[in-house]
């Protein structure tokens, strides 16, 4: 026994989204806002500096134990949820740059493949498939 087809709606277009604006710059700001902003920019930037700097010293010895110590340090000097957000952005800027590396070295080696069988070929000699032959000239 066959279950009966759906029916189709009608087309339509769906709403534009709607949320929070987050404008590059404040306005309307009195002398001393202006030294309060940056004041706190500098505190919570040396927090952050000096995490980055000790998430960088446990290496791959990163644990969830050691990241709550983390955050727990910089409480002390800030509130929780900024503590948690400067952890999570040295954690993940800590990640990006293992990343980048692993890719560099892989490039690198890459490179070092093609240059090493070019190398192994003789003088002249045409590639296939793809492959790079050997270099045109004894001094190239």
């Amino acid at each position: 026994m066959s279950m009966p087809l759906r029916s189709m709606a009608a087309p339509f277009v769906v709403a534009e989204a709607c949320g929070v604006s987050v404008r590059t710059r404040l306005k309307g700001l009195t002398a001393a806002d202006e030294e309060v902003l940056r004041l706190v920019g500098a505190h919570l930037g040396s927090l952050a500096a000096r995490d980055l700097k000790v998430r960088c010293a446990d290496g791959l010895g990163q644990s969830a134990h050691r990241w709550a110590e983390r955050k727990r340090e910089l409480t002390a000097g800030s509130s929780s949820r900024w503590a948690g957000a400067i952890t999570k952005a040295s954690h993940d800027q800590w990640a990006l740059a293992r990343r980048s590396r692993t890719s560099h070295i892989t490039t690198l080696d890459a490179a070092m493949t093609t240059i090493n069988g070019r190398l192994a070929l003789p003088v002249g000699q045409k590639g296939a498939r793809g492959v790079p032959g050997g270099y045109r000239s004894a001094a190239e």
